[in-house]
């Protein structure tokens, strides 16, 4: 049942993406519009996982992670809002360092101290739209590509999800503009990326038990570390060149996780033995 399931979310996730955003590039329409991204795609990797749940595999909710748990989860909540702030302060000093940016001649306006000021409480906003990913890939698929191997299957997750990616540097979306080349570029930067911000999303949905921390991370990434980036360091950069920034400084991030992750994991043994 579970193979079954896995499959059918695969061909719902990426047929109902994947066949409208073509439709869409083909009447002349733009992924950047916000309007044609929630049409078509914000939401469906949680409708396929909806429909797999009900009518395929009946397996139900109950390990679907829909309740917030506040009260138990607070940390997670309070590490999803704060942690794209972070990243994207070390992604700016990388940029810094590397010569991609040259702080000495940017002049920080209202404008940015309002970007600044509204970072922690943009994607906990947005949370419910990224939500519509969050369902699918993490609260749905990735505990059964792999079961009982966290790391394997956070990086299978990724690279599923990465692909998924693919086709919106063709359709108007981020990397597009470019030449061919360019958006194969961001075609391939997507898997990184997307692996590595899936290392963060399931530490969180592992130490939550709710899918909501990591629909907030998912919009602060979005909107606080790529929007932060595109804003501060070049407002024409290369997409490729944001998401390398993006990368480098969710490295260290994925690093910490993965560490203390197998430093409790000894403990735990260790204390059971």
């Amino acid at each position: 049942m579970r193979a079954r399931g896995v499959l059918w979310f695969l061909v719902l996730a990426f047929g109902a993406s994947w066949i409208p955003w073509a439709v869409v590039w083909a009447a002349g329409y733009s992924l950047d519009d916000p309007v044609v991204q929630l049409l078509t795609a914000a939401f469906v990797p949680a409708v396929a996982a909806i429909v797999t749940r009900r009518w395929i595999t009946r397996e139900g909710f109950s390990d679907a992670g829909l309740r917030p748990r506040l009260r138990g989860a607070w940390s997670s909540y309070l590490i999803a809002a704060l942690l794209p702030v972070v990243v994207l302060a070390v992604a700016l000093a990388v940029a810094a360092v590397t010569g991609v940016w040259d702080v000495a001649a940017w002049n920080f306006g209202r404008d940015d101290l309002t970007f600044v000021a509204i970072a922690v409480v943009v994607p906990i906003v947005a949370a419910p739209v990224f939500w519509g990913e969050e369902f699918g890939w993490t609260a749905y698929l990735r505990d059964r590509l792999v079961p009982g191997r966290p790391f394997a299957t956070t990086v299978a997750t990724g690279l599923i999800w990465g692909v998924w990616h693919w086709p919106l540097p063709w359709v108007g979306y981020f990397g597009a503009g470019g030449t061919a080349t360019d958006a194969v570029v961001a075609m391939l930067m997507w898997l990184p990326l997307s692996v590595l911000l899936e290392f963060v999303i399931g530490w969180l949905w592992s130490r939550s038990g709710s899918v909501w921390p990591p629909a907030i991370l998912h919009g602060g990434s979005n909107l606080v570390v790529a929007v932060g980036l595109e804003r501060f360091v070049d407002p024409g950069a290369n997409a490729s060149a944001i998401t390398l920034l993006m990368c480098a400084a969710y490295v260290p991030v994925v690093l910490l996780i993965v560490g203390t992750t197998r430093v409790r994991r000894r403990a735990t043994i260790g204390a059971e033995q």
